[in-house]
């Protein structure tokens, strides 16, 4: 069914794709005002989101994270109803999707947000759409709304303010905060508001047509093209889905986002103001010690801007007895850590497509010789590590789909450089799929930060799984709750268990390894973490030496190439048998 066929004005169509909300959305907004710029003779705008399996969101992603999408997807079709319009909802491959429906409704432009971080599968896809758009006679037009500035070389953007060139970004978040200040003084553009209901053009029987409408349950989502299963993961069916005993530590959709965002900062001056990351505890069991809006800035369903500003004006708010707190531990410093890992990403990329994510070619990250163990690497995903902190730590990721940042320390250090020395590649590539917050550009950069392998070296500073929370949590109350056949132990032994005696274990319920129902510790901490360290230091080293060779190799080749040398003289041409 085509709504356009007796129309003579601009069809333009909206492709949501990260940038899941109404609010503060400037290609939404510019596909509007082509509609409604056409001289008089009435546009068409259409709002379409395809689900595709291939996608950053999809590809490795958890039954939670699945939900979480489709609940997004719901909530901004309800949002667009209100306002007479609709979600065109489409499944597949969108470098085939597009084109049908651009033929179908004879769509002339097509806007959408832009990718800016370089992720490989949204530059192949949108280099291929932007092919078959020229070919269609369809005009795209992109805009950076995922961060607080652009990334890249465009006005007001973070690349533009270095000389232009990605590989000068500076490295380190002081640096960072100090080119964030030199670009309009370091003020953040304000938010652009959502447009209303006299903001988009009158169809019809858009609000009534039943083709395209959102996928209802996670089954629903077809399976990724041209991957078998153990090149993707997690995986899970039907039966899954329906798994109670998972609970997501937020519900999906701009509604909720925004919802959160007030009571969270708005309705909190005084928490907002004194706001301190490394002060929150990482050990709650009823609600979480943060805002938890990262679900939302991850999936686009809130804009950085709005946050920004949100926590602006509750800052203003707040008694001018609270000590205030800056970046980069205030809640406007984690809005920059975002902005600083998310053009992190998109210069490792520039410098060598693809390079983020990874080990090989990352400009950005040491290149560490971890070991491969599938015994050591599945006990830590599936919580069974034997230190009940980690394993509690692994069991909120599946339960819940989230972790605070102090938990995501531990057991990301307890799986590379603290105990198991596997790669950070791999526990990025679990995380990735299992946090309702994944994002290409801030899991990877944590990983390499918590593994040593870039931006923080301080590997002799060891996350013990033991002694770092048991100062914060003695009663062990959230070991209690996620790992629940040790809830009975005493305090003494709650992060301990192989110290307490046979006594102690029955009478709490709890038998250890072999047959019981909870492992012993797969390694000795107070060993290996000795180890590691050495292993290290020596990574380090060897670093430090391949770099020296390096530099010492391109000061040679410079200094060839500006070298004079006399002319070469011609060779003689032999003339005669010798």
């Amino acid at each position: 069914m085509s709504l356009s066929t007796s129309n003579e004005g601009t069809v333009a169509m909206h492709w949501f794709r990260k940038g899941l909300r109404l609010h503060d959305n400037p290609a939404l907004l510019h596909a509007l005002s082509l509609a409604n710029d056409t001289d008089g003779r009435q546009g068409l705008v259409y709002p379409v989101y395809v689900v595709d399996p291939n996608c950053y969101a999809l590809i490795k992603c958890s039954v939670l994270r699945a939900r979480f999408l489709l609940e997004c997807i719901r909530d901004l079709d309800n949002s667009l109803r209100n306002r007479g319009s609709r979600l065109y909802v489409a499944t597949g491959d969108p470098r085939k999707v597009l084109p049908k429906l651009w033929e179908q409704w004879g769509v002339t432009h097509m806007t959408h947000e832009a990718d800016e971080t370089g992720e490989p599968y949204a530059v192949e896809r949108d280099a291929a759409i932007r092919d078959v758009a020229k070919e269609a006679g369809v005009e795209i037009v992109d805009f950076a709304m995922e961060t607080l500035r652009p990334l890249g070389n465009v006005p007001g953007g973070y690349v533009a303010n270095v000389g232009g060139l990605a590989a000068n970004v500076p490295g380190t978040m002081s640096s960072f905060q100090k080119l964030l200040s030199r670009i309009d003084g370091g003020n953040i553009p304000l938010p652009l508001d959502a447009p209303q209901k006299e903001d988009f053009p009158h169809m019809s029987d858009a609000t009534e047509d039943g083709e395209y409408l959102p996928l209802e349950h996670p089954w629903d989502i077809p399976w990724p093209r041209g991957h078998e299963k153990s090149a993707i993961g997690p995986i899970w069916n039907r039966k899954d889905c329906m798994d109670s005993s998972l609970a997501p530590i937020a519900k999906g959709g701009e509604t909720k986002a925004l919802q959160r965002l007030q009571k969270s900062v708005s309705e909190r001056p005084n928490w907002t103001a004194s706001f301190e990351k490394p002060k929150t505890s990482c050990t709650e069991v009823s609600s979480p010690s943060t805002t938890a809006l990262s679900p939302y800035l991850s999936i686009g369903c809130l804009s950085p801007r709005t946050a920004w500003h949100a926590v602006a004006n509750a800052n203003k708010r707040a008694s001018s007895k609270t000590n205030k707190s800056k970046p980069p531990v205030s809640l406007h410093g984690q809005l920059l850590w975002r902005d600083f890992n998310n053009l992190i990403a998109h210069s490792a990329n520039a410098q060598h497509p693809g390079s983020w994510g990874r080990m090989q070619d990352n400009p950005y990250c040491r290149k560490v010789p971890w070991s491969s163990d599938p015994k050591l690497l599945g006990a830590w995903k599936e919580g069974k590590t034997g230190y009940p902190w980690i394993d509690a730590c692994m069991a909120q990721l599946r339960t819940e789909g989230w972790i605070h940042h102090l938990g995501r320390h531990a057991v990301a250090c307890f799986l590379t450089r603290g105990d198991l020395w596997q790669s950070w590649e791999e526990g990025a590539d679990h995380f990735e799929g299992l946090l309702l917050d994944a994002d290409y550009a801030l899991n990877n950069f944590n990983w390499l930060w918590l593994s040593c392998s870039g931006f923080f070296y301080q590997y002799f500073r060891c996350y013990s799984p033991v002694a770092f929370q048991k100062k914060n949590d003695p009663n062990g109350d959230y070991i209690r709750k996620w790992v629940p056949e040790l809830a009975s132990l005493p305090a003494k032994y709650i992060y301990e268990p192989w110290k307490a005696n046979i006594g102690v274990l029955t009478k709490a319920g709890v038998k250890l390894g072999k047959g019981g129902n909870y492992p012993r510790p797969i390694v000795d901490h107070a060993i290996v973490s000795k180890e590691n360290m050495s292993k290290m230091s020596l990574a380090y080293d060897m670093y430090r030496e391949k770099e020296a060779v390096a530099k010492k190799s391109d000061k040679k080749a410079a200094s060839l190439k500006s070298a004079k040398f006399p002319p070469k003289k011609k060779a003689k041409r032999q003339t005669k048998l010798m």
